[in-house]
């Protein structure tokens, strides 16, 4: 790790703490963190895979909180060296009885401190782990991922009727090339703002397409002849906040990440319907709002200015600018044909804006940390603002006035998310905070009217109404979504943790949605939870992609894709439209094949957890879970043995197994090289099958499906990346091109 000694933030170069664990030699490397007193961030891991960085910052509530707690952990080791290995806790130029450092198996232990920066750096270098840590306490960019080696994916299909092949190398781009000259039929360079990581090739309809997926989640589709634009989405923008809104009568959902435009799309089926630029700012907040018969949508971020659009037409009204650091929420008022926009974050500042005009109406200031959440109610029959904090406190303002009208502690822990409610038609103030409690509050005198504890950190809160009653819907840091009633205090529905923590909610027409840490957007109906598509990219790296042909009885033509942050997407392969999303292997997908049995489209996926799995690709219906793996699964495909449908992988640890579809019992296992198997490739020849294998070292391997005869072995001069049986030979695509065999 001599390398990561010399790497610091600039935060981190000074006083700070720096926390290491793990070893080179585990499967999850050596992780270090390094935090400033100013809250700089930098969490980095180091694995035989490569290199993954994060930078960020951490809000300055926490950084008081964990030197605090440092300062009462009491004396470290002194000048002694920890064990080779053992995670280590050092704390330079903060304490008043000088440098200190702990260290797991020696006299001093780690204190509880350094458990707590384990998980932030867990939650740093993966989005979507389950955090104890609320979700205002840090900001992170996006993981900054640089492999031993470049990556490559190729697939063989067809152009204009003849044998083509497409190849995608991350740097380098991606490109369409005849099998036999090996002349271009369409490329980019490494320019083209989109790295890629898997490629598609199929004729759907008659039509040719070529489909890439990316490092950032984005998928595009492309009209493999003509070179055409057919659709596609941008890349994933990090963590995500929504609103949602009923605009014309129709309810729509909006989405927005740290980096970025906003998206917007119909709620109940999934269409997208465009973007709104926000120059590349991102945003940590929007709100929406109807005015004077004008759909209006404000967004906040990282830039602190805030951002005020006509949804209708798209037009931009208001550029508003005052606050000195990140906005992190926002509330919108409206009163007859007046509304006015409530902004804060973390300078502690709450403005107030008047957004027929744009103009400032009040600063509000009194919070010493964080403002988490705001939300206007109305109190014996004029508009308060309540407020929350990392302080700990709620506070409460005259709207016209813009003056403090009181403020009361919430608890002994952060404050994350404020709500409001009417029960038996008195206002109450709804808090939730980082031990997963939420309660409820007298506006006026701050007295308790209840609590509730959840379990998990509330993370964000909205409120509906359910059957003519009140409801509370809450979003936990470990990605659980609850729905209780208010009243009663029990729990209506709850939903399973998916796609990360969940740091933000909407209440539309409905529906309820929901955006993650990890850059995910989950959207469900409201009264059940049942999920509904969204049109949002994949939170990371796309890991594979595929077409399924139109099915009997003209169904349409599938495009299949899967990503690394564990989802399977479904969409029309022509024109993009959403149709399913389900989570099938939380730990990442690594592999993907479409086939065809019985007149069904089916769906096989291999997961980062040692799983094949079958799916139903129209439906998104689970199949049967195939076992046996060693390893992860590197490449999947579909075949047919006899009369019998199977599924065959090719492991990580070089093996090559064989499945029945109908039963999903293994039929077949051969043992390879040892070293990760790239690509397969099936076929029937006079009755008899053959199974050809390459492998990460280069060999070609080929088998005798029956009988699990060896058939062949070949040394290559390129990795194996695609392979297919053609009149000629067999067709073998590495890096370098195609070959003949």
């Amino acid at each position: 790790m001599a390398d990561m000694e010399g790497q610091r933030t600039e935060g981190a170069q000074g006083p700070g703490i720096r926390l290491g664990f793990g070893g080179e030699e585990l499967p999850g490397g050596r992780t270090e963190l390094l935090l400033g007193v100013d809250g700089a961030l930098r969490v980095e891991r180091l694995t035989a895979q490569g290199r993954t960085t994060r930078l960020g910052r951490v809000d300055g509530a926490l950084t008081v909180r964990l030197l605090a707690a440092l300062r009462a952990a009491g004396p470290g080791l002194t000048g002694a060296e920890a064990p080779a290995g053992a995670t280590t806790l050092r704390v330079t130029g903060v304490l008043p009885g000088g440098d200190a450092q702990w260290a797991d198996g020696t006299s001093t232990p780690l204190p509880e401190t350094a458990r707590l920066l384990e998980v932030l750096a867990a939650q740093a270098l993966d989005p979507a782990t389950p955090s104890v840590l609320p979700a205002p306490a840090a900001v992170l960019g996006a993981p900054i991922h640089v492999p031993v080696a470049p990556q490559a994916r190729a697939v063989i299909g067809a152009v204009e009727g003849r044998p083509a092949y497409a190849i995608a190398e991350t740097g380098q781009g991606y490109g369409l090339a005849d099998l036999a000259t090996r002349e271009s039929l369409g490329s980019s360079g490494s320019d083209a703002g989109l790295v890629p990581t898997s490629v598609a090739l199929a004729t759907v309809d008659g039509r040719e397409v070529f489909a890439v997926g990316a490092e950032d989640g984005a998928v595009q589709v492309w009209d493999a002849v003509s070179g055409v634009l057919l659709h596609g989405t941008s890349g994933g923008e990090g963590a995500q906040v929504v609103t949602a809104g009923l605009v014309h009568g129709v309810p729509l959902a909006f989405s927005a990440g740290a980096q970025g435009d906003i998206r917007a799309w119909r709620a109940e089926d999934g269409r997208p319907l465009g973007l709104l630029d926000v120059e590349g700012a991102g945003a940590a907040a929007l709100a929406y709002a109807r005015c004077a018969g004008v759909h209006l949508l404000a967004a906040a971020g990282e830039d602190a200015v805030v951002r005020v659009w006509d949804v209708s037409s798209g037009q931009r009204l208001h550029l508003l600018v005052g606050h000195r650091a990140r906005v992190t929420t926002l509330a919108v008022l409206t009163v007859n044909d007046q509304a006015l926009l409530a902004s804060a974050g973390q300078d502690g500042e709450i403005r107030l804006w008047d957004l027929a005009t744009g103009l400032p109406h009040a600063v509000l200031t009194g919070h010493s940390a964080t403002v988490t959440g705001l939300v206007f109610l109305e109190v014996d029959g004029a508009p308060l603002l309540a407020s929350s904090s990392l302080d700990g406190t709620v506070r409460t303002w005259d709207v016209y006035e813009g003056t403090a009208k009181h403020g009361w502690p919430a608890g002994t822990g952060w404050l994350t998310a404020v709500a409001s409610l009417d029960i038996g038609g008195a206002p109450a103030v709804v808090t939730g905070d980082e031990h997963g409690r939420i309660a409820l509050w007298h506006p006026v005198s701050g007295a308790a009217l209840g609590a509730h504890d959840l379990g998990a950190a509330v993370n964000a809160l909205a409120v509906t109404e359910l059957d003519g009653r009140p409801a509370i819907v809450t979003g936990h840091a470990d990605g659980s979504v609850r729905l209780t009633d208010a009243a009663s205090r029990t729990e209506v529905w709850s939903l399973a943790a998916e796609g990360g923590p969940v740091i933000s909610l909407a209440v539309g027409e409905g529906v309820l949605v929901c955006g993650t840490a990890a850059g995910a957007v989950r959207c469900h109906t409201l009264r059940t939870g049942v999920k509904l598509s969204v049109p949002t990219p994949h939170a990371g790296p796309v890991t594979a992609l595929g077409f399924a042909a139109e099915a009997p009885g003209g169904a349409a033509a599938l495009l299949v894709s899967a990503g690394a942050d564990g989802t399977v997407r479904v969409r029309q392969a022509l024109d993009g439209t959403p149709l399913v999303q389900f989570t099938a292997h939380p730990q990442g997908v690594t592999a993907m094949a479409l086939g065809l049995s019985d007149g069904h489209r089916l769906l096989a996926t291999a997961g980062a957890e040692g799983t094949v799995r079958l799916w139903d690709a129209a439906s998104g219906g689970a199949g049967p879970v195939l076992d046996g793996l060693s390893a992860p699964a590197e490449t999947l495909t579909f075949a047919v043995a006899g009369d019998s449908p199977v599924v065959v992988a090719g492991t990580a640890d070089g093996k090559v197994l064989v499945w029945g579809v109908r039963d999903g019992v293994r039929t077949a296992s051969f043992d390879g090289g040892g070293t990760a198997v790239r690509a397969l490739a099936v076929q029937s020849l006079d009755g008899e099958v053959l199974l050809a294998a390459g492998d990460e070292t280069s060999t070609l391997r080929l088998w005798h499906l029956a009988s699990g005869t060896l058939l062949n072995e070949a040394a290559l001069d390129d990795v194996a990346l695609a392979i297919a049986f053609g009149e000629a030979g067999l067709h073998v695509v590495g890096v370098d091109g195609p070959t003949l065999l």
